[in-house]
């Protein structure tokens, strides 16, 4: 009799401990995921008319990435900043997100990049009054040209600018630069097409506008994604999630859809098929 009773007494025992392990499971199952794990913060700039702040969801590419994000799950939570802060916070884990950004040969070694969500042309802006046509960019040399500071204006012009061979002040503030530029300060301002007209068009009066012109061959044409984190396994997370939501977006057609307002003036291109 003895003997039974401890063999009861350990089977009890038993049960209590597979009991006890299954509570605190649930409980911690139970716990509430913290705000902040749902939370995506995006690092940005207005840069009209792809983002702007002033609008509820901050232009196009800020509709995109919010609904993409909102039906993942997640809420979306926007810092407005110099670009080179953007940039930095980004490399370094504080924001999860850069957006818009080319994905340039250097940025691939710091950040994770989406897949292309429009394609951009950037051209070189000039006073009406001063003549200019230009075939590389060695023909570039003679003027003094306006850069906004952790911009990247394709492969040729960086590589120049390394070398000496151009004369370029890179300031903080796009719209300083197109200020500049109206004032006759600098000669050239390099900046996306559409950007450019929308800050021509923000910045001055309209019997100002005819004053600032460009000229249409392209420094280059690239496409504009958002650049993740990879200081954490979160940044490769979120960049899956981006991309997964962003083809469905782009197959039944929302894409062009939210972009339409743009590609009226032929200013920008969605992107038509899986990059």
């Amino acid at each position: 009799m003895k003997q039974a009773g401890s063999k009861k007494r350990a089977r009890d025992w038993g049960l209590i401990q597979v009991v006890g392990l299954v509570v605190a499971w649930f409980s911690v199952a139970a716990q509430p995921v913290p705000l902040e794990a749902h939370t995506v913060t995006v690092a940005t700039g207005d840069w009209p008319p792809y983002v702007t702040r002033s609008e509820n969801q901050h232009g196009p590419l800020g509709q995109v990435t919010e609904r993409v994000f909102n039906e993942a799950g997640y809420r979306v939570s926007y810092i407005f900043q110099p670009w080179k802060r953007s940039k930095e916070q980004v490399r370094e884990g504080v924001a999860d997100v850069l957006m818009p950004a080319y994905c340039s040969p250097d940025r691939i070694k710091i950040y994770r990049c989406s897949d292309a969500i429009i394609t951009g042309k950037l051209v070189l802006f000039h006073r009406s009054d001063m003549p200019f046509t230009w075939t590389s960019v060695a023909d570039l040399r003679p003027y003094v040209i306006g850069g906004t500071l952790g911009y990247y204006y394709g492969k040729a012009f960086e590589a120049a600018e390394q070398r000496g061979e151009l004369k370029i002040l890179r300031i903080a503030s796009d719209a300083t630069n197109m200020r500049l530029l109206m004032k006759g300060r600098i000669e050239l301002y390099p900046q996306d097409k559409a950007v450019g007209l929308a800050m021509l068009h923000n910045l001055f009066p309209p019997n100002r506008w005819p004053e600032l012109t460009y000229d249409e061959k392209p420094l280059h044409e690239q496409s504009l994604h958002l650049l993740f984190t990879q200081q954490t396994p979160r940044g490769a997370a979120l960049q899956r999630v981006f991309n997964r939501g962003l083809k469905h977006l782009r197959h039944t057609g929302e894409l062009s859809k939210i972009m339409s307002g743009l590609t009226r003036r032929n200013d920008i291109m969605p992107v038509s098929k899986d990059p």
